[in-house]
């Protein structure tokens, strides 16, 4: 369902903050009324309204809403493709949803935990699944990326459960009830969807006009509940904390999410001030998620998104089985080559990756996305040697002679050499298939200032675990505490995300002016 909530996510940011000859649009659907054993819930209504009269406030004009029976499939279809139709270069498109989100047995075996995330719409039935009644994260994803071109600005926001299998329950009396159609998602198989071209996105599509929000981890519930007061009308957390990041202001006149008080409220001040709202609302039962393209973490919400870089050319892969060859037959930032030298070389049935050199870069590499990701993160490793400065900051790894393998468990000692004045030090790694891995400063390293004369600053003592491959250890030292990046780091940790990480730091580099230094270490890690 992740997919599905970078739609909606998109769409409700760019709603907010609109050029003047831009326009503002939004499809709006709740679903409230379920059919049993699904509870029903009372809070998405409520959260229609805020949200409608919020985007009212900034001028959004094309506002189309759909409530329980008048919400399924193929009207929800119908209203993004016409939406698309509508939209214009410039605008803000909002996707929003409030309801019931669940998970079933997937039929499709590239999904890597073999579950289907999907939307279980008024008229669902556990008994028997009807087509019409639900939509996949898979479709959803689909449509907005072929109905949008990527001129038009979107946002998707999700107010719903997208647990994993990991569901906890709640700790617990609370006032709040759970956004979760089904405690046990295992015990359905839903039907095939129809045959749809538009509910395909191209594979490892990574839209540069898609920003996401949704309402909690993979493997937490999405909650509801009597906000602000235990006496106060049922609110969805997620879409509370967004009207309150939207509204809530400091005695200076600035809001209350913008965590460097510079005026402007960031994607990823939004984001980070969403998570820690959520959390907070919650008791730590639930915190937000959300995706933002690379380079526009510091993109002010309610402002044009970067426009993408021009294309690179694609890596040229080579297959090494039969499966790697049918899966490098669809589109990606790949271009499949039967033979010569590659950049890379692919082994999809036994997972691992190697570069022209021979090295093995990654492993456990069984599917087109986690490829993409390898991939991503050789682009972002690329762009960030060209910043990189080791005169003043270096990054020094050991015990082991550079270049050793360190295999699974083996301690690895991380640390930096400084020379220069009073800064800030923030690291973090890049596994071999892109997972980004937050290193310093964590809890118990206090703020991470480095004084002057502070030559050697150990960041970490840790052991090599998967995901398996060539690591690369960022460490950038800034002028002053970068909390934007911090957050913005923390929120993606764990995550695919190496060329947002690459975006990050850059534009780090780019708002010192200079003040700011950035290197890079590698290491080998395996079996």
């Amino acid at each position: 369902m992740r997919n599905l909530l970078a739609s909606l996510a998109a769409m409700v940011v760019a709603a907010l903050a609109q050029p003047a000859e831009a326009e503002i649009r939004a499809l709006i659907v709740t679903v409230s009324q379920y059919t049993a054993p699904i509870p029903s819930l009372e809070g998405p209504p409520n959260d229609a309204a805020a949200l409608k009269a919020v985007l009212t406030e900034q001028g959004a004009r094309d506002i189309v809403t759909m409530n329980d029976a008048q919400a399924t499939r193929a009207s929800i279809r119908a209203a993004l493709e016409a939406l698309g139709k509508r939209a214009k270069p410039g605008d803000w498109v909002i996707f929003y949803y409030a309801g019931h989100g669940s998970q079933a047995k997937s039929r499709d075996p590239g999904e890597e935990d073999g579950m289907d995330e999907f939307l279980p719409l008024s008229g669902f039935k556990v008994s028997k699944p009807d087509t019409n009644q639900f939509i996949l994260d898979n479709d959803l994803h689909g449509w907005l990326v072929n109905f949008f071109p990527t001129t038009v600005n979107v946002l998707q926001i999700a107010d719903a459960c997208h647990s994993g299998t990991m569901n906890r329950s709640l700790a617990a009396a609370t006032p709040f009830k759970r956004r979760s159609a089904l405690d046990n998602p295992m015990a359905i198989a839903l039907p095939p969807s129809p045959v749809d071209p538009m509910a395909v996105a191209p594979a490892g599509s990574n839209p540069p006009n898609l920003v996401y929000v949704g309402a909690a981890q993979d493997n937490q519930f999405a909650l509801e509940g009597p906000l602000p007061r235990g006496d106060s009308p049922p609110r969805g957390l997620l879409t509370y904390a967004l009207e309150g990041a939207l509204k809530d202001r400091r005695p200076n006149g600035r809001l209350a999410a913008d965590a460097d008080d510079d005026g402007h409220l960031s994607l990823a001040e939004l984001a980070s001030s969403l998570e820690s709202r959520t959390r907070e609302l919650s008791s730590t039962q639930q915190w937000s998620s959300a995706a933002v393209p690379a380079r526009n973490e510091r993109s002010v919400i309610f402002q044009p998104l970067k426009a993408p870089p021009a294309d690179e050319r694609p890596i040229e892969v080579k297959p090494a089985d039969e499966q790697a060859a049918d899966l490098l037959g669809g589109k990606g930032p790949w271009a499949s080559i039967p033979r010569g030298t590659p950049d890379l070389t692919w082994n999809a049935k036994e997972g691992w990756v190697t570069d022209s050199r021979g090295d093995r870069v990654a492993e456990n590499v069984t599917s087109d996305a986690q490829l993409t990701g390898v991939i991503m993160k050789r682009r972002a490793v690329g762009q960030l040697a060209a910043s990189a400065n080791e005169r003043q900051l270096k990054v020094d790894i050991g015990p082991r002679p550079k270049g050793q393998l360190y295999k699974n468990g083996e301690s690895v000692d991380l640390a930096v050499t400084h020379r220069g004045g009073e800064a800030w030090l923030t690291a973090f790694n890049l596994a071999g298939d892109g997972t980004v891995q937050m290193l310093y400063p964590l809890d118990g390293d206090g703020d991470g200032l480095m004084v002057a004369g502070q030559t050697r600053v150990v960041m970490a003592r840790t052991k090599a675990a998967p995901p398996f491959g060539v690591d690369n250890v960022v460490a950038i030292a800034t002028p002053t505490e970068p909390k934007v990046l911090r957050a913005a780091l923390k929120r993606i940790d764990g995550k695919r995300d190496a060329m947002v990480a690459s975006g990050l730091v850059r534009d780090e580099l780019d708002a010192a002016k200079g003040r700011a230094a950035m290197a890079l270490g590698e290491l080998y890690t395996g079996r």
